[in-house]
C-alpha cells in the first residue's frame, strides 16, 4: 500500500509539472510532425521565426468554423514576413489521416501546413484542440490560448505583433549603447545608457498589457538605473526604453 501511495504521489507531481511547466514565458518543447501531403515540420528548425500554432480536431465543428478566420486574420496578415511561419496540428489522432486532414483544409480554406496525428504535441504542451499558441524567435512560448480559438485570435495577433517588433534576450545595441542585464532576471534589472540619460521605461506582458510605465528626469545618465521587478510574476515581457535621442525595444525574461 505504501509503495502504491508513493507511486501515486510521483504521478501527481509529474502531472503537475507537465500542467504548469509549459506556460507563457517558458521554453517551448521541441516537436516534429508529419504533414498532410508529405514532409515534416520540426519546431527547432524554425529558430529565428515567430511560429503560430493552431491546434484542431479534424471534424471539430468549432475548429472548422474558426478556420477561415485563422487563415484570413493571422496567416494572410503575416505570411509574407520572412520571420513568421504557421503550422496546424490535428490532435484527434484516432481519426487523423490524409483524407480527414485534407477535408479539414478544404472546408476551412487554410493554406498553411497541417500536420497529421499531432496529439502528442498537445499533451507535451498540456493543452487541447481549438486552441492557439505563439512561439517567438528564441523558442519561448509567448502565447498559450486558454479559451476557444474564435475568442483568442486578437490575443494571438498581439503576441505575434510584439514578437515581430523585438528580437533577442541579450544586450541591445543602439545609439546610444544600451545595456540591459541580467537577462533572464530574478528581481533587480540594471539598465545603462552611454552618453545619454534614460527618460522612460515601459514594460508589457505577453498579452500587450502595460505593466510598468515610468518617466525619469535624467539623473541616471552616469550611474545607470536599477529597476525592481519583484512585483511582477515570472514570465516573458517586452520593454521599451526611451532616451533623449532614441527608443529601443527588447524582450525580458523574469525567472525565479
Amino acid at each position: 500500500m505504501k509503495n502504491l501511495f508513493t507511486m501515486a504521489m510521483v504521478l501527481v507531481v509529474a502531472a503537475t509539472i507537465n500542467m504548469y511547466g509549459q506556460q507563457e514565458g517558458n521554453a517551448a518543447p521541441d516537436f516534429e510532425v508529419n504533414l498532410e501531403g508529405g514532409g515534416t515540420f520540426k519546431l527547432s528548425d524554425q529558430q529565428g521565426k515567430v511560429v503560430f500554432v493552431f491546434l484542431f480536431g479534424n471534424t471539430c465543428p468549432s475548429c472548422k468554423a474558426v478556420g477561415p478566420d485563422v487563415e484570413s486574420s493571422i496567416y494572410q496578415k503575416y505570411k509574407n514576413d520572412s520571420s513568421f511561419t504557421a503550422i496546424g496540428l490535428d490532435t484527434w489522432d484516432g481519426s487523423s489521416n490524409e483524407t480527414t486532414v485534407s477535408g479539414f483544409r478544404n472546408s476551412t480554406g487554410i493554406t498553411f501546413p497541417l500536420a497529421i496525428k499531432a496529439g502528442s504535441v498537445a499533451a507535451d504542451y498540456a493543452t487541447t484542440y481549438d486552441r492557439l499558441m505563439v512561439i517567438d524567435q528564441d523558442g519561448i512560448l509567448v502565447h498559450k490560448g486558454k479559451i476557444v480559438a474564435a475568442n483568442d485570435i486578437n490575443n494571438a495577433v498581439e503576441a505575434i505583433d510584439l514578437s515581430l517588433t523585438v528580437t533577442g534576450l541579450v544586450t541591445v545595441s543602439g545609439s546610444p549603447q544600451l545595456s540591459v542585464y541580467p537577462n533572464p532576471v530574478a528581481d533587480i534589472l540594471h539598465i545603462n545608457a552611454e552618453g545619454e540619460s534614460i527618460s522612460g521605461i515601459v514594460l508589457y506582458d505577453v498579452t500587450g498589457k502595460k505593466v510598468f510605465d515610468k518617466l525619469f528626469t535624467g539623473q541616471f545618465e552616469d550611474s545607470g538605473l536599477e529597476l525592481s521587478l519583484q512585483h511582477l510574476e515570472q514570465g516573458l515581457y517586452f520593454y521599451t526604453i526611451r532616451t533623449e535621442g532614441t527608443q529601443v525595444t527588447g524582450k525580458l525574461l523574469i525567472q525565479r
